[in-house]
């Protein structure tokens, strides 16, 4: 199997796949508005994503909060790539990135179907489960 490659995004061309993704994700399989998912943040985050061999198959973006904190959203895998470890490239290169830039905590909002995923990633599940954009959802926090 292909090594996962997980770059940041830093020109149009990656941007590009990375809102692809997302709008595949997020719009198409789990009915999220375009307004709700693109909510005009993007510009102040730093976005992930992740290829194996030539083809986009991951994203993530990482806002900061202000706090000494970020806030790990929009990570997303298109489904023929689910469960070949291209989502825990993408949190291991976003955790990295946020920690060598000083933040000292993060926090996510993880559907409930993936909580799993992040708790093995060192993740704490904080208080009830909640809806957002129609998904149950749980906070989860880690101490970087």
């Amino acid at each position: 199997m292909t090594e996962t490659l997980t770059i940041e995004a830093l020109n149009s061309t990656d941007m590009d796949a990375c809102y692809a993704i997302r709008t595949e994700v997020f719009c198409g399989e789990q009915q999220v508005s375009r307004e709700m998912e693109f909510d005009g943040l993007d510009a102040e985050c730093r976005h992930y994503l992740a290829k194996l061999g030539d083809q986009a198959v991951g994203t993530a973006r990482v806002r900061p909060l202000g706090d000494g904190s970020v806030k790990f959203e929009r990570i997303a895998v298109h489904a023929p790539f689910r469960g070949q470890q291209v989502g825990r490239a993408l949190m291991e290169r976003a955790v990295a990135d946020a920690c060598e830039s000083g933040a000292r905590s993060g926090v996510l909002h993880a559907q409930s179907t993936a909580a799993a995923f992040y708790l093995k990633l060192g993740f704490t599940q904080e208080g009830a489960t909640f809806v957002e954009a129609g998904i149950p959802h749980v906070r989860m926090t880690k101490n970087l």
